[in-house]
């Protein structure tokens, strides 16, 4: 049998544990082999499995040994973080975060589709940071990232994977300037994200008739964002202090709730960020 081939069979049996045999080796070429070892190695690859774990791929039967092809130490402790490049994830971007983090740590890295990528770090440390930094500044490209808690029961793989999906949702919606998203941070968001519509459409209806006008929302999101400082809002939007708090009385005219208030405040708040649910829940 030719060498060639004697090897590349030999590589399948060390790979898979099947001895393959060949009867015309005319009928069969180097690379058609070099094809199933490849394949085989794609489709057992520490990447590969990690990405079937976040998808529940695996039936319950099967769960414990593809953990086990993790081939991570039990009581490992370790964080998951869920990556979201708006633009589009290309080969650099995977060969950024690789080459940050070396080693075996670049086979716990997978795409989900073309603009999310899960890494599954062995490690203690918080990289959010960084890993962030290094996207964008060397990809040149804009990034959000949802990191779990410490954990090390590869079981959770899943429900981790879940929690940060849902919470770059819900920052997506509610916090679109961060960048940086924890699912225990989600605070108001998270509850009015979980509220059923009607009971939303209602609270709108009975503090604000139903909608909010823009010209307002926008001046109580600044106003709130300032920490009800007259005098931070009113240098941030190059507006007098007095036509600041003419305005301010105007809004508390045409819906009778004083935002200069904690509790005022408060309700424009939450009429804000249920504002932009349900834009979003028009959209879908």
């Amino acid at each position: 049998m030719n060498d060639d081939i004697k090897k590349e069979l030999n590589k399948i049996y060390k790979l898979t544990g099947i001895k393959l045999s060949i009867e015309n080796e005319d009928e069969v070429s180097i690379s058609a082999l070099k094809k199933i070892s490849t394949a085989y190695k794609e489709k057992y690859s520490s990447a590969n499995i990690l990405l079937n774990m976040l998808n529940g791929i695996y039936p319950a039967k099967e769960q414990a040994h593809a953990l086990q092809s993790l081939n991570i130490k039990p009581d490992t402790k370790m964080r998951l973080y869920l990556i979201y490049v708006p633009t589009k994830i290309d080969e650099t971007i995977k060969k950024i975060i690789t080459s940050l983090f070396p080693g075996r740590s670049s086979e716990y890295l997978c795409s989900l589709d073309s603009t999310h990528l899960c890494f599954l770090y062995l490690g203690e440390d918080n990289i959010a940071h960084p890993l962030l930094d290094v996207i964008e500044t060397e990809g040149m490209t804009v990034a959000y990232i949802a990191y779990s808690d410490i954990f090390s029961d590869t079981s959770l793989l899943q429900k981790e994977y879940l929690d940060l999906r849902q919470a770059l949702l819900i920052s997506e919606i509610f916090y679109s300037d961060k960048k940086l998203i924890s699912p225990n941070d989600l605070g108001t968001g998270e509850l009015i994200y979980n509220i059923p519509r009607p009971v939303c459409e209602k609270f709108l209806k009975r503090h604000f008739g139903g909608v909010i006008d823009d010209e307002s929302m926008q001046l109580a999101t600044t106003f709130i964002h300032h920490n009800l400082s007259i005098a931070e809002t009113s240098r941030y939007m190059h507006m007098h202090r007095n036509t600041l708090v003419y305005r301010l009385e105007q809004i508390e005219k045409k819906y009778g709730i004083d935002i200069k208030t904690f509790e005022g405040a408060d309700i424009f708040n939450i009429a804000i960020l249920i504002t932009n649910f349900l834009k979003v829940k028009n959209n879908e």
